[in-house]
């Protein structure tokens, strides 16, 4: 496919801010609502905001075209899904787990959900659906003066719906292709007159549409082949004097999610596969490579399916936030999160009967963290101060029989001490200055043990502690009620550490990983606050990112991670919605972004000069939202994403670029005076095909989410 131009990117996004601009000049306009910021610590109010956030609201996250929390980024820019299952989500270029598998249990942007951290396989798996969900929120760029945890590319806080006073309940039901069925249903109630509830629970469940023609005799092949999913959840909020100034929030969530794959061979992929256009996922299967780690599979081994995996997910939450407002200047908040994350790892073929050369393993992850905060605000002074804690415990094992019986147990506890503030004050009429730090201390020891047919060849315990000061300063000028720019510098931080080589137990270190980040900003409101307008110029200085390495091509327990040297991420963000009538709104992003190594040698390979993988130099997206809640209604989305480079692997000196591509998803129904709504709704209308990953010409790749058509029956009361 032809590259597009930056500048054509440019031109579009320009023609979007001109037709908006025009409608409001002819003084047209219905006042938004009012919408209100979780995750921003300095304020609530996004028209106060420095920060560059993209926010979801519940009305959008309703539509049967977003999913998940992740589909949400289809109106956002420079924030985009991860390429597979085991990675997480990208902002800005960076994935949330860096460039290092797993995060090593500190990931580069945090996830919260209701105030509590998620752990790095939680983000991957677990809590998924929208349904009776508030907000989304994501901030881009480093999250470090304001919040508990440091977090140096991004953050995302989702907050599902509160308890009020007044009974209320929903229902949801949704079919779709590929046998997609979801139901979800949500109840809340006050139990007194400072005590209230909300119950919700949701289950969803999908069939692959790939072929999959030689694991189906496997006895874990119906797990494989059916994407499943639930979540229950609890609230409760108490208000201890009566009154709004003091609350109490107890919230607790179950989650379990087992993804399909959407791995498919190429014509390379080895001498048997038929190609893409098969769209066979087999890949171990009767199709599997003719060479594995450098090894030739005799014709004896017809599949390989030990490496294979089946994974599943369950994730348990549990939060207390409490907020006490002294004045109407000063309120304290307290927030108490534990989240503690299992997966199940097995081959395909573990559990059937004559098969011996298996897998099977577990990934557990728990997360207890404290986080209490002062936040003042007397109109030209406005500060936040605020400690953190967190405690994380990490263990995994593998045990994995091919021509040997492996077994490895590694194990890792993290603690982390931080004190963090940032002040803002007006020095003059419309200028204001802005200081912040935090003082971050993390202490980490790890376990490892390797053995192979009983001869241990790791046994090993290492420790690494660091202590870091990160700076922020800015300045901010209003030039009226609704105009303003802000200049910010922030330096962004993930701590070093150390660790083991499975495969002969050499100890190795790397250091602490950084970044400076260079941000102005713009944020404008126009007519009576129903044109809301903001923009974001970037630009970040890497240091010492951190990289696994191979040390022997293809095998996984040579792994060792190191620093990289230097590199550069900049780009922009604009983000426009106008809502003319009360009946509609539309709505459009740009994001812009250059990313490029500087100083990147390893392995061998010089990668020096390619931009970082995963990283769209583009993405724009359109849309509107009509109707209201009874009567006719529709909902559409363009979304354009552009090239990006896929994964840095082993032995691959030029990765291969992932061709752009556009997808629509289109809604609309009616909704009843009884409080019903049907939907008919279509994702991909297009049927759009693109790859999300490539390994090689031919070789493995990953496809994006495929043409769903369905309905969708909403009952509320």
């Amino acid at each position: 496919m032809a590259r597009r131009p930056l500048f054509a990117v440019l031109l579009g996004g320009t023609a979007l801010i001109s037709a908006t601009s025009a409608l409001a000049q002819d003084g047209l306009g219905y006042d938004l609502g009012t919408l209100v910021l979780y995750g921003e610590r300095s304020t609530d109010d996004p028209g106060r905001s420095n920060a560059s956030v993209a926010v979801a609201e519940a009305e959008e996250l309703d539509s049967p075209t977003i999913e998940s929390w992740e589909d949400s980024f289809r109106r956002m820019a420079n924030v985009n899904r991860g390429d597979f299952n085991e990675s997480g989500f990208v902002i800005r270029g960076i994935n949330s787990e860096g460039l290092t598998p797993g995060g090593l249990g500190a990931p580069l942007a945090s996830f919260y959900i209701d105030g509590v951290q998620q752990t790095v396989e939680g983000t991957r798996r677990g809590f998924r659906g929208t349904f009776d969900v508030e907000q989304v929120e994501v901030y881009r760029g480093p999250q470090s003066t304001l919040q508990g945890r440091s977090a140096l590319a991004g953050a995302i806080y989702l907050r599902t719906v509160d308890p009020t006073f007044e009974k209320s309940m929903k229902v949801q039901l949704t079919y779709g292709e590929d046998n997609r069925r979801q139901v979800g249903i949500a109840y809340g109630n006050k139990l007194s007159d400072n005590l209230a509830f909300r119950v919700s629970g949701e289950w969803s469940s999908k069939d692959t549409d790939l072929n999959y023609p030689s694991y189906q005799r496997f006895v874990r092949w119906d797990d494989y082949k059916t994407d499943d999913y639930y979540n229950v959840r609890g609230k409760l909020l108490w208000l201890p004097t009566g009154e709004d100034t003091t609350k109490v929030l107890l919230s607790y969530s179950h989650s379990f999610e087992s993804p399909t794959d959407d791995n498919i061979a190429g014509i390379n992929w080895s001498s048997s596969s038929p190609g893409y256009g098969a769209e066979r996922g087999d890949v171990w299967g009767t199709i599997r490579p003719d060479v594995v780690v450098g090894i030739p599979l005799p014709p004896a081994f017809t599949e390989f399916p030990v490496f294979q995996d089946v994974r599943e997910t369950t994730v348990d939450n549990f939060g207390v936030e409490i907020t006490h407002e002294f004045s109407n200047a000063l309120t304290l908040t307290a927030m108490t999160g534990w989240s503690r994350s299992v997966t199940d790892r097995h081959s395909i073929n573990e559990g059937t009967p004559g098969e011996f050369m298996v897998t099977d393993g577990e990934f557990e992850q728990e997360i207890l963290s404290q986080e209490i905060r002062l936040n003042f605000d007397n109109g030209p002074l406005r500060w936040v101060a605020g400690a953190y804690f967190s405690q994380e415990e990490q263990e995994a094992f593998r045990n994995q029989t091919i021509l040997s019986f492996d077994a490895s147990r590694n194990s890792a506890s993290i603690t982390n001490i931080a004190g963090f503030g940032e002040v803002s004050y007006e020095f003059a009429p419309g200028w204001r200055g802005i200081v912040g730090a935090r003082v971050d201390y993390i202490d980490q020891e790890q376990r490892a043990f390797f053995a192979s047919n009983g001869v241990v060849t790791t046994n090993t315990v290492n420790s690494f502690d660091d202590t870091v000061v990160l700076p922020k300063v800015g300045i901010e000028y209003s030039f009226s009620d609704t105009q303003r720019f802000a200049l910010t510098y922030q330096e962004g931080y993930r701590p070093g550490g150390s660790g083991i080589q499975s495969n002969n137990g050499a100890l190795f270190t790397y250091d602490a990983e950084r970044a400076k980040n260079y941000e102005l900003s713009w944020r404008g409101q126009f007519l009576q606050d129903s044109l809301t307008v903001g923009a974001n110029l970037f630009f970040q200085d890497w240091d010492n990112q951190q990289v696994e390495v191979y040390a022997t091509a293809g095998d996984p327990t040579s792994a060792f991670v190191a620093n990289a040297g230097r590199s550069e991420s900049y780009g922009a963000e604009i983000e426009i919605a106008y809502e003319p009538t009360a009946r509609l709104e539309v709505y459009g992003s740009v994001g812009l972004l250059e990313t490029e190594f500087k100083n990147f040698t390893v392995g061998g390979i010089n990668y020096s000069g390619l931009p970082f993988p995963g990283a769209p130099e583009s993405n724009v997206a359109v849309g509107f939202r009509w109707g209201a809640e009874t009567g006719w209604f529709a909902n559409g989305n363009v979304n354009y994403m552009g090239r990006s480079m896929s994964r840095i692997e082993q032995g691959v000196a030029r990765p291969l670029t992932m061709d752009d591509y556009t997808t629509v998803d289109v809604s609309f129904g009616y909704g009843f005076d009884s409080g019903a709504r049907v939907t008919a709704y279509a994702t991909n209308l297009l049927d759009e095909e693109y790859f999300l990953y490539e390994s090689s010409p031919g070789g493995l790749a990953t496809l994006g989410d495929r043409r769903e058509i369905g309905l969708r029956l909403d009952y509320t009361f």
